[in-house]
């Protein structure tokens, strides 16, 4: 019998967007849209924050070249792992061939069989991450601490060198010590953050964690199904497998702004103010995608926002008459939470300060000849 084909998805990313593993960055991008708008947890009847969250972190990963490389090379190693030492697998495309009978389909497997799959598919998961960023040695990997058992209740958030967002969304993320290389995935409740008490020979509470805190994962307990994590300096911890997913501090902080994106803004809308005056500014978005523009003073406060849709027409009335500086980004899912875009932002600032009384008007994007810099994207969500 030949070899089963190589996987070239073991983290579902490509199955996620429903492309090929060899789509160009154009494809990919259309397929995130296209399912964005579906999910998108604003949207009636097949909105779901779970799963924006994960389709944004599968299209993070593909849509940057050097992420996308590693993936797949991390894909190709996985499936080596899979084979006997010398034996080579057929190529991963499939003959194009018509067939003469109707074949199994993946959605007629039972709903039983995709729980198990989607369990050892996170347990698989966990444990790649785990060896390729662990830096234990084998006689700590050997110790016998996968026998402890983990029993207590609730208990008030661990006090941690962490350093938290300042947000009014709930309880704000933490950051443990180490190099995060995964992150508390969002639940009913925080995920529990356990210790190692070598007396009792089990594991007692130590605190709780806040969805998307930032966390290094060192080993995973396969016995228990915890994995331990770096806590301080000196001191590790212990948090359930099933509570975290991949991704660094940055992935952490796009998944916490994704989540808390809130409604989207209807066209027109003020997002914020914060002068007055008898200047007005029309605003037209000639651009296919959603747009944000910002009024800041000399000082970089910001005046005024206003959120348009694609192709959406705005004026902006009560503006100071004060010299104020231009600034828009466009992008898809913007987050009230984080100022900003959530995915394919990008944002730019007219190089002069302006008085709104000498302006026609400001299309998006601007007109030929008019002076603008591109900004970062925390440049823009600045407030």
């Amino acid at each position: 019998m030949p070899p089963p084909l190589l996987s070239r998805d073991p983290e579902g990313y490509y199955a996620r967007l429903g492309v090929d593993p060899w789509s160009g960055p154009g494809t990919i991008t259309a397929a995130y849209r296209r399912k964005a708008r579906l999910v998108h947890p604003d949207v009636p009847g097949t909105g779901d924050a779970n799963s924006f969250v994960e389709l944004k972190q599968a299209y993070d990963v593909l849509i940057s070249p050097d992420r996308r490389a590693a993936y797949d090379r991390l894909s190709l190693r996985q499936a080596a792992m899979d084979h006997e030492p010398g034996e080579i697998g057929s190529t991963p495309f499939p003959e194009m061939v018509s067939p003469v009978t109707r074949h199994p389909r993946w959605r007629d497997l039972p709903v039983w069989l995709w729980a198990g799959m989607a369990a050892v598919l996170m347990v698989g998961v966990i444990e790649i991450g785990l060896h390729l960023t662990s830096k234990l040695t084998e006689a700590q990997r050997e110790t016998n601490r996968e026998t402890i058992p983990a029993t207590a209740q609730e208990v008030p958030p661990a006090a941690t060198p962490a350093e938290p967002v300042q947000v009014s969304y709930g309880p704000a993320p933490v950051r443990l010590a180490g190099t995060p290389n995964f992150y508390i995935v969002p639940a009913a409740n925080p995920a529990m953050l356990w210790r190692a008490d070598e007396t009792k020979h089990a594991l007692v509470p130590w605190g709780q964690l806040p969805p998307f805190s930032a966390v290094q994962g060192l080993r995973l307990l396969k016995s228990s199904s915890m994995v331990e994590v770096k806590v301080t300096d000196t001191a590790n911890g212990y948090v359930e497998a099933s509570r975290l997913t991949p991704g660094d501090t940055a992935a952490a902080a796009r998944a916490w702004c994704t989540f808390h994106a809130g409604p989207t803004p209807a066209n027109g809308e003020l997002l914020s103010t914060g002068g007055h005056g008898q200047a007005r500014l029309a605003i037209d978005n000639r651009s296919g995608q959603p747009a944000v523009v910002k009024l800041r003073s000399a000082d970089g406060a910001v005046v005024a926002s206003v959120f348009l849709g694609p192709g959406g027409q705005t004026s902006m009335e009560g503006l100071p008459e004060e010299p104020i500086r231009l600034e828009f980004a466009t992008g898809e899912a913007w987050s009230r939470a984080c100022h900003g875009f959530t995915a394919g932002m990008r944002a730019v600032r007219l190089t002069n300060l302006v008085a709104i009384g000498s302006l026609l008007g400001l299309t998006i994007p601007p007109d030929p000849g008019i002076a603008a810099v591109e900004l970062s994207d925390q440049a823009f969500q600045h407030e």
